[in-house]
Order: C-alpha cells, then sequence, then structure tokens
C-alpha cells in the first residue's frame, strides 16, 4: 500500500500505512507499546482473555448502540447531523456510541476492545470500515466515559488528546446528560482529527524532502570525484 494521501471530492483519503508510527496500549495494563504483540509482555493479556471475562456474544457495531433507549430519537437525529458533517471532512473514520449498564468494576477500555474485536464482521464494507472505527464507549452506572480506535485509525488519534477532552467533557456524562456531551466529543474529535492529518502531512512532506536531498548530495559527490 502506497504512503500517500488522495485528494477524492475535495477530501483527503488516508492510506492506513501513513499512520503506521504510533504508541499502542494494553487495554488491561495500559502498557505502552512499540508494536503489535500476540500478549502484553508485563501482563501476558491477550484477545482470549477479553473473550473469557466477557463470556456473551457480542452485538453489531453501528452507530448508535443504545440497547435501553438512552438516547431520544430527537437526540440520535442531532448526533447524526453532526456526525454526517464531520464524515464529510473525514470520510473514512466512523464514530459509534455505545451506552450500555456495565457490573461494577468492569473497565471501559477493556470492555471496548472486546466490542471492537469480536463484534460481528457480516460484510465487505463493516470488514473496511472496521480498522478505521472510533468506538465510544459510555457506562450509564457510573457516567464513565472511552474510547476505543481501530488499528488503522489508532496512529492517527492522540491518546493524550482524547483523554483531556474526556476530562474537560465527563460532567455532562456524570449528569447522564448524554446528547451535550456527545455532541461535544463529536467536537473534539473533529480538532484531534485535523491535528493527526496535519501531523501526517507534515511528516510525508518531511520524509519526500529528506529523500530529494540525499539524493542530491550524493550527485553532488558524484562531481567532486
Amino acid at each position: 500500500m502506497e504512503d500517500k494521501e488522495v485528494e477524492s471530492e475535495g477530501r483527503k483519503i488516508y492510506r492506513a500505512k501513513s499512520f503506521a508510527r504510533s504508541v499502542m496500549t494494553c487495554p488491561n495494563c495500559h502498557l505502552a507499546l512499540s508494536e503489535a504483540v500476540d500478549h502484553c509482555p508485563r501482563c501476558q493479556y491477550t484477545g482470549q482473555t477479553s473473550m473469557l471475562r466477557f463470556p456473551f456474544p457480542a452485538p453489531s457495531l453501528s452507530r448508535f448502540i443504545d440497547p435501553k433507549s438512552h438516547l431520544a430519537e430527537v437526540d440520535r437525529e442531532r448526533m447524526s447531523r453532526s456526525l454526517n458533517a464531520l464524515n464529510k471532512k473525514f470520510p473514512q473514520p466512523r464514530l459509534c456510541f455505545c451506552i450500555i449498564d456495565l457490573a461494577e468494576g468492569v473497565d471501559l477500555r477493556e470492555f471496548g476492545f472486546w466490542l471492537m474485536n469480536t463484534s460481528p464482521v457480516d460484510s465487505p464494507e463493516e470488514a473496511e470500515i472496521r480498522p478505521w472505527t472510533i468506538l465510544i464507549v459510555i457506562d450509564d452506572v457510573n457516567g464513565n466515559v472511552s474510547v476505543t480506535p481501530g488499528y488503522s485509525i489508532e496512529p492517527f488519534l492522540d491518546d493524550e488528546a482524547w483523554r483531556s477532552l474526556i476530562l474537560k467533557e465527563r460532567q455532562h456524562f456524570f449528569a447522564r446528560d448524554y446528547i451535550t456531551g456527545s455532541l461535544k466529543l463529536i467536537e473534539g474529535a473533529e480538532r484531534i482529527l485535523h491535528e493527526g492529518a496535519a501531523r501526517t502531512e507534515r511528516r510525508i512532506r518531511k520524509e519526500k524532502t529528506g529523500g530529494k536531498s540525499k539524493r542530491r548530495k550524493v550527485r553532488k559527490r558524484k562531481v567532486k570525484e
């Protein structure tokens, strides 16, 4: 896959390889990992571990996973308008909101990891969009929020920026004002995606410029000889 971006209807389409330099984290102990591994070197966590902790079928991923209807239809429509506007600027990422009641002590990030990786992939379209999915899990029991990105979009997102965004808007989720909190997260996601795009473009330009400079130096040495 070529390391470049292409223009599509005025919108940038980024190849997954363009974002291939990133730090991943273990969903269990949150150890930073520089590359994909079969198990966490610190806590030995694997994908199989998550399946044992959540021994039930995962639902399909969709824009709204809300089995108890915490969001009213009018709220979904408002969020959909914001999500559609975001998609016009960034056509690859898909944001999914999951509002669920979890048992006491369940780690939201681990649940998000499990849901992202075990939810059915039942169509070619889902297989294509899954790596570019940003899953936002909201626990109605305590008002906590977590973000789980797919492996293609993860390097494009700044984990610290997401943490800061959630901390800034968490009062809305504690108050169970999910529509306000979710709209704020969508606004913040646009900023984070813009920052990620800018970083990627700078890196690509730097690499291209650096390659040309090297070739010029080689030619000069040949002339002197």
